[in-house]
């Protein structure tokens, strides 16, 4: 076998021999090379889009068509690339701190305050510690309208915290307005990444942590106790003006019934003294000369006894004694006026005894 042309030995083989063999097996051979270059062609000219993603082809560097959506998709070899983006992932920005996701994830802040300090509205320093959740929704404009996406989110975003802790007092930032607070931030976010085109959704905003510069935290705790001292002193206020608008009310309620008793005992003597008045007034109209002395007698009445004291004394005689215990030059004279009687038209006729007038 070492001593057969081409398969050992040193002899060379018959070149004559190759181009035989050549022709009988090149047609076979340039098959192979054909379907090895088809292979590699189909190969590089389609590509999968997955379902979080979109791509863009660029030719000879410049994008063409529209963003493709998830599938099967074709590109010329050798002069399209494809780049693709995940439009639906939510991508996070931390600042502030750091996290290291695993079993239990590790969150570090040493080495982030500058990101996290803040000046407060009422002029105090916070740290706050957040983070930042965004979509992109525009493939073309993330991708060619701003240099590092992501930097250019962190950019925006801090700012717009500062602003917003800027409108908000230290103890709004640490006790209790985390939403309202992430909610404007959002908003205000948003708004100024639409300005610049970046091509993203912000889609969360969350507050981590917020607490006061470690040599601030003394100062704090002082300020904690005297909030709490000064809210049991306003409860215990608001309790006393409690019990004394009831007292209060309860003396108002008291003068308010004094007052409608006396008014409604006033109204009836009122109608009292109208019905009186009435009565008087229809005698009056039946003989009105009897009515008239009737009353200027009693007038007179009433005026001696407001003017003259009377004391009525029981002797051993039985004998009933009027003494006047003021002078009587003291006493005041009364004068009443006698109006006179018109004469009569015809003689008066005298009715005999026990008969009719």
């Amino acid at each position: 076998m070492s001593n057969y042309r081409g398969f050992g030995g040193n002899d060379l083989p018959d070149p004559q021999e190759l181009l035989e063999k050549l022709r009988q097996y090149g047609k076979w051979i340039g098959l192979g090379i054909l379907l090895l270059i088809a292979m590699a062609v189909s190969a590089s000219s389609f590509f999968q889009v997955e379902p979080e993603e979109q791509a863009v082809i660029l030719r000879f560097g410049r994008p063409v068509g529209e963003p493709l959506e998830p599938g099967l998709h074709f590109k010329i070899p050798f002069a399209d690339t494809v780049l693709k983006i995940p439009v639906e992932r939510n991508h996070r920005i931390e600042i502030g701190f750091r996290s290291d996701p695993g079993k239990v994830t590790a969150v570090s802040e040493k080495g982030f305050d500058p990101e996290s300090l803040m000046l407060t509205g009422d002029l105090s320093l916070a740290h706050v510690r957040w983070s930042v959740l965004y979509k992109i929704k525009d493939i073309r404009h993330y991708l060619f309208n701003v240099k590092d996406p992501e930097e250019t989110v962190k950019d925006v975003a801090m700012p717009v915290m500062r602003q917003v802790i800027g409108d908000y007092s230290l103890d709004e930032v640490l006790t209790g307005k985390y939403d309202e607070i992430a909610s404007q931030a959002k908003v205000l976010t948003q708004k100024a990444l639409d300005e610049v085109a970046t091509g993203v959704e912000v889609t969360s905003v969350s507050i981590q942590k917020s607490e006061v510069p470690e040599r601030a935290k003394e100062a704090f705790d002082k300020l904690n106790r005297s909030v709490a001292n000064v809210r049991s002193e306003i409860i215990g206020a608001y309790a006393r003006r409690k019990q004394i608008r009831g007292e209060s009310e309860e003396q108002r309620q008291t003068v308010i019934g004094a007052a409608e008793g006396r008014q409604s005992k006033i109204v009836q003597n009122a109608e009292g003294e109208a019905q009186a008045y009435n009565a008087k007034l229809g005698q009056y109209r039946l003989a009105p000369e009897v009515t008239r002395l009737w009353m200027g007698l009693e007038g007179i009445g009433t005026l001696l006894e407001a003017a003259v004291e009377k004391t009525v004394v029981d002797d051993a005689s039985g004998v009933l004694k009027v003494l006047p215990l003021r002078d009587a030059g003291a006493a005041p004279t009364f004068s009443l006026p006698v109006r006179p009687r018109p004469a009569p038209t015809q003689p008066e006729v005298t009715a005999p005894q026990g008969g009719a007038p």
